[in-house]
C-alpha cells in the first residue's frame, strides 16, 4: 500500500456520439461496459493492490455525476481494507496529464501511479507492481505497454506509435523513445539518433505496442529539473522526455523503465467505439461460458435473451423479440418482433416494434421508430430515428444549435480528451528538432521549451 494512485478521467473525444463530447452524452467514466460504469472497473483493480489513497480526477462539467458514483462505490467496498486506504474524486479542469500531477504536487507524498478510467483487464495489480519494484536501479518511473487484444478491432483505431526500447543485459525493458506514426509517414523515414544508437545498439522498434497509460513513477521524479513534471505536457510527452535522459548525455541519468503485459493476459483501454463495443462483448462471452446448460423460455411467443447477453433493471423486452450478443441497459423498452444483435443500449431508450439493429450502439434516452433497419451506426442519445429507416455504417445525430457551438468551443479550444494522452500523434511532434539542440550540454531544459 505505498502507492498513491491518480485516476484521470477525459470525455471521450473518440467515444463521440455517446460520450460527453455531445452535450446528450454520458461521462466517460460512467459510461457502461457490461451494466457498470467503466470507472468502476478501475476502482476494483485498485482495491486488489490496494492503493493507500485512490484519486479521481475529472472535470468540473461531469464533477457532479461521478463523484456521485465514485462515494457510491466506496460505500460498498471491501470492509477489510477501508482502514487502509480511501477514495476521494476531485474536479479539475486541467488539460494535460502534466498538469494534474502538478497541480496535485503537494498532496503527491510517496510514489504513485497515473492510471485512465478507461482500461479492463484479468491482470492484477500485483504484477504490476512487482515489476515496479524489480525494476533497475536508474528507473524513476515504468510504462506499461499492451498488445491489441480484440482481433475485430482494425489497427486504424487503434493509437500506436514508433516505440524504441532495449532489453538490458539483466533482462530489464528500457523506453528509449516515441515517434508518431504520422510524424514517420511525413517524413517517409524513422529518425534515430546517432546518439541513442551508439549507447543502445540492440535497441528495438516496434509498431504494434499499445500504450496502457499505466505508469508507476518513484517521488523522486517530482525533484528532478527543480520543477518536475510539464504542466503543459501530456503523459506520453513526459515519459518520452524522461526516457530520452537514458542517451541524451554524456553522463548516465535516470531514465524510464518498461514492461510489456503477456499477451496470455486480457488489456483494454474502452477510448473508442470499436474498443468499448469489443470490451463489452468480451464480457458477454465470459457470461455465455458461464451460463452454459442455463434454461432458455421455451413458452411460445416469449422473448429470446441468449446466454451471451445482458438485460438491465426495469426493462421491457416485446414477444419474440431476439436479443443475441448485445447489453442492454436500464428503463428500456423493446417492442415486439425485434432482433438486436452485437448492440450495445444504454439507458432509458425506447426502441418499437419491428426494428433490426446489427453492430449498433444507441445513445441514453433515443427512440427508434418501427420497421427501422440498422447496422454498424452509432445513435446518439435523445435521437428520434423515424419509421423506416435504413442506414449502415452512419453516425445519427441530432442538428441542434447547442451540439453545434459545444463542438466549435471544444475544437476552438484545442480540445482532445482531458488529461488522457488522446491529444493526437501531430502533439508528440512539436518542436522535435529544438529538443535535440543542445543534447551533450550540462543543463538537459528538459522542462524549458
Amino acid at each position: 500500500m505505498e502507492f498513491q494512485a491518480i485516476i484521470c478521467c477525459g470525455k471521450g473525444a473518440r467515444l463521440s456520439p455517446i460520450s460527453a463530447i455531445k452535450p446528450t452524452g454520458v461521462p466517460k467514466p460512467l459510461l457502461p461496459v457490461a451494466q457498470k460504469p467503466m470507472i468502476e472497473y478501475a476502482l476494483e483493480w485498485c482495491d486488489k493492490a490496494p492503493f493507500k489513497e485512490v484519486i479521481v480526477v475529472t472535470d468540473s462539467s461531469s464533477f457532479n455525476q461521478v463523484n456521485q458514483v465514485v462515494k457510491n462505490y466506496a460505500k460498498n467496498r471491501n470492509k477489510d481494507i477501508v482502514p487502509f486506504t480511501s477514495v476521494e474524486c476531485l474536479s479539475m479542469d486541467a488539460e494535460t496529464t502534466g498538469e494534474v500531477i502538478h497541480q496535485l504536487r503537494d498532496r503527491l507524498t510517496s510514489d504513485f501511479v497515473l492510471l485512465s478510467c478507461d482500461f479492463i483487464t484479468d491482470l492484477p495489480p500485483q504484477v504490476l507492481i512487482e515489476a515496479y519494484r524489480n525494476r533497475a536501479d536508474s528507473d524513476i518511473a515504468m510504462a506499461f505497454y499492451h498488445h491489441n487484444p480484440f482481433e475485430n478491432v482494425e489497427k486504424t483505431f487503434l493509437k500506436t506509435n514508433y516505440t524504441i526500447y532495449s532489453e538490458e543485459e539483466d533482462g530489464h525493458f528500457s523506453l528509449l523513445d516515441l515517434h508518431p506514426k504520422t510524424s514517420v509517414e511525413l517524413n517517409k523515414a524513422l529518425k534515430i539518433r546517432t546518439h541513442m544508437a551508439w549507447r543502445y545498439p540492440r535497441a528495438i522498434v516496434s509498431s504494434k505496442l499499445l500504450e496502457s497509460f499505466i505508469y508507476f513513477c518513484s517521488h523522486k521524479i517530482m525533484q528532478i529539473s527543480e520543477g518536475g513534471i510539464s504542466a503543459s505536457k501530456s503523459s506520453t510527452k513526459i515519459m518520452r522526455d524522461f526516457a530520452r535522459r537514458s542517451w541524451r548525455h554524456r553522463q548516465t541519468r535516470e531514465t524510464v523503465g518498461m514492461f510489456i503485459m503477456p499477451k496470455e493476459a486480457t488489456f483494454a483501454r474502452c477510448n473508442n467505439i470499436p474498443v468499448y463495443t469489443e470490451a463489452n462483448r468480451w464480457f458477454m462471452k465470459l457470461q455465455a461460458k458461464n451460463n452454459q446448460g442455463a434454461q432458455v423460455s421455451k413458452e411460445k411467443g416469449a422473448a429470446v435473451i441468449g446466454a451471451d447477453a445482458s438485460v438491465g433493471n426495469n426493462t421491457e423486452i416485446g414477444e419474440r423479440t431476439n436479443v443475441k450478443r448485445s447489453v442492454v441497459g436500464n428503463n428500456c423498452k423493446v417492442g415486439m418482433r425485434c432482433r438486436l444483435t452485437g448492440c450495445i443500449i444504454l439507458d432509458n431508450v425506447t426502441i418499437a416494434d419491428d426494428v433490426t439493429l446489427e453492430n449498433c450502439i444507441v445513445g441514453l434516452g433515443a427512440t427508434v421508430n418501427t420497421k427501422a433497419r440498422l447496422a454498424n451506426c452509432n445513435i446518439e442519445g435523445g435521437f428520434v430515428a423515424p419509421k423506416g429507416l435504413q442506414a449502415k455504417g452512419e453516425n445519427l445525430m441530432s442538428l441542434s444549435l447547442d451540439g453545434l457551438i459545444h463542438e466549435e468551443a471544444l475544437s476552438e479550444s484545442g480540445y482532445s480528451d482531458l488529461y488522457s494522452d488522446d491529444d493526437g500523434d501531430e502533439a508528440m511532434d512539436d518542436e522535435e528538432e529544438e529538443e535535440y539542440e543542445d543534447e551533450f550540454s550540462e543543463d538537459d531544459g528538459l522542462f524549458d521549451r
